[in-house]
């Protein structure tokens, strides 16, 4: 992993999250609790872009099928329950799970420095 420049403090919304890249990757970048955290902008259940998913209470839902991850470990606290922010009956989620076990999405430390936002990438 290298040290990379991310973003700027004052890029980041303490109610959202700005899409960035770093490293060859897509990220999204988001304030939680204070903290400044990153995770990668790819849902693992289809590998769909998160960055325009709603924010509540730290934790992002995936706006394709509802998978919920929480936006500084990246832990799934919810998997695949809507299709296109449409709710589905539980019998109709293991089909849009495809099979898919839920799954974590990728997180990166980020640390400031002054008014700049780097992370491990």
């Amino acid at each position: 992993m290298t040290k990379t420049k991310i973003a700027n403090s004052s890029d980041i919304s303490a109610s959202g999250v700005t899409k960035v890249s770093a490293g060859g990757k897509s990220l999204i970048v988001s304030q939680k609790d204070g903290k400044y955290c990153a995770i990668v902008n790819k849902c693992p259940h289809l590998g769909l872009p998160l960055a325009k998913g709603k924010v509540a209470n730290g934790v992002i839902t995936c706006p394709f099928h509802g998978s919920k991850f929480d936006l500084c470990s990246g832990k799934n606290t919810g998997w695949v329950d809507s299709v296109m922010g449409m709710s589905a009956p539980g019998w109709a989620t293991k089909i849009i799970s495809a099979g898919k076990p839920p799954t974590d999405v990728e997180s990166f430390s980020v640390s400031p420095e002054g008014e700049e936002l780097f992370a491990d990438v």
